[in-house]
């Protein structure tokens, strides 16, 4: 293949990439302007934003958004990456399949393991495994982000947002 024709392609995948995280961004623009204002009922007797209805939809919504803005600014401002242009002309991962039968299988792990393993346990097997299956090799990372988002996710539903979460073996220590 020429490197005309290469560097068209690299181009035209970049110029996607700048169009989704413009259009996300332009999303979640717009549901915290419209949808989420008009769709998620405050009552009056809320007086602190972390207790309202709205504030899980809005931060979710704020994190989509800056995160959409952050991979456009990328995707716009990045150098060119060698190799790059190779990757993206494979298209699908060549073992594509494994990982979606794996995926499917964490997500029934999710369903059915939190009664008896309890949520926090649960989510740090399923977000290890997530990591190792999208290629993550060092333990360090495996383990630190592993424990560490779902312990935060856990901590701010269980505790701060009031959601009673399954606990599992560890009902007794809670």
């Amino acid at each position: 293949m020429s490197g005309n024709t290469t560097r068209t392609d690299a181009h035209r995948g970049r110029r996607r990439e700048i169009v989704f995280a413009a259009l996300t961004l332009a999303a979640s623009v717009l549901f915290a302007l419209i949808v989420i204002p008009t769709g998620v009922t405050t009552p009056s007797s809320v007086k602190h934003l972390p207790l309202s209805p709205a504030f899980l939809p809005y931060l979710l919504t704020i994190a989509i958004g800056l995160f959409a803005l952050i991979h456009m600014l990328e995707a716009i401002f990045a150098p060119h990456i060698p190799g790059e242009d190779e990757d993206m002309m494979s298209g699908v991962h060549p073992r594509w399949k494994s990982r979606l039968l794996m995926l499917c299988a964490l997500l029934l792990v999710y369903l059915l393991v939190p009664d008896r393993l309890g949520m926090l346990l649960t989510s740090v097997l399923v977000t290890v495994a997530l990591l190792a299956i999208g290629g993550e090799r060092r333990p360090v990372i495996l383990l630190g982000v592993g424990i560490t988002v779902p312990l935060l996710v856990y901590l701010f539903f269980a505790h701060v947002a009031q959601v009673p979460l399954p606990t599992g073996i560890f009902e007794d220590w809670m």
